[in-house]
């Protein structure tokens, strides 16, 4: 027979551990036993339980210095899991052919993966493609071109800095900037203006305007239109671009 007064206890843990999993934000990368239950309203025992059961199956890891809780290597896993599923690039192929047809620009959505942002989907605008084969999967530096830029501006400044400013950085054009200071003022200002525009900093002849995509409170890609030839950027422009970012992150919070 069940035991329903079990299972309304195993729902409630359940709920407040993928809870707890969502309170985790970019502001707040970590949080400690009574943080915790102040923010779920339960009692610190509870706020405890919780996390020693998400750090067992590695969706926190404990620093013992500090006695708080990090995302742990399982939410990594997930994440990378779900961002390498064909559905990312099919629910955003939609929006990006709108954008394309009626900006006549080439429209790209990009994915973080590591120190680079990765293509999920990509649509050809008037003048046609950007290269001679698919854009799919093709790798784009952190610190260079506005899709790059787009996104990892939106990043703590000790969190970008992991991925621009611990490693050395290739010089792919004369517009390519290398200095941590000069690139770290300009994602100072791609991060107030809102989106990026850039001009052969990876590919010589390419211009393009990025603009992030977010999900809910985190950054979880950009959409840029690119051109192989300089472009204007008018208000018209930049609203189409960021109604289609927004539209894809609420896309991407309901589904995701």
């Amino acid at each position: 027979m069940r035991d329903d007064g079990c299972m309304a206890d195993q729902l409630s843990s359940v709920t407040r551990a993928l809870e707890t999993l969502r309170l985790f934000t970019g502001e707040r990368h970590s949080m400690g036993v009574t943080e915790l239950a102040d923010l779920l309203g339960c009692s610190t025992s509870t706020a405890q339980r919780t996390l020693a059961t998400l750090t067992e199956q590695h969706f926190l890891r404990r620093d013992d210095e500090t006695r708080t809780y990090r995302l742990g290597p399982a939410v990594l896993h997930l994440s990378r899991a779900w961002r390498s599923t064909a559905s990312l690039g099919s629910m955003a192929t939609p929006m990006l052919e709108s954008l394309a047809e009626a900006t006549g620009l080439n429209a790209t959505f990009a994915v973080p993966d590591h120190a680079h942002m990765r293509v999920v989907a990509s649509i050809d605008g008037a003048e046609g493609p950007l290269r001679g084969y698919p854009m799919a999967s093709e790798l784009f530096p952190a610190h260079a071109g506005a899709i790059s830029k787009a996104y990892y501006a939106q990043l703590p400044h000790a969190l970008r800095a992991r991925f621009i400013g611990d490693r050395p950085m290739a010089r792919f054009t004369a517009e390519t900037k290398t200095d941590p200071r000069q690139l770290e003022e300009e994602f100072l200002d791609i991060r107030a203006r809102g989106w990026c525009y850039s001009q052969g900093e990876y590919d010589t002849n390419v211009a393009a305007l990025a603009a992030p995509v977010w999900m809910g409170k985190e950054p979880l890609g950009a959409i840029a239109l690119s051109s192989r030839s300089p472009f204007e950027v008018d208000d018209h422009l930049v609203e189409a671009l960021l109604t289609a970012t927004t539209a894809l992150g609420r896309l991407l919070t309901r589904d995701g």
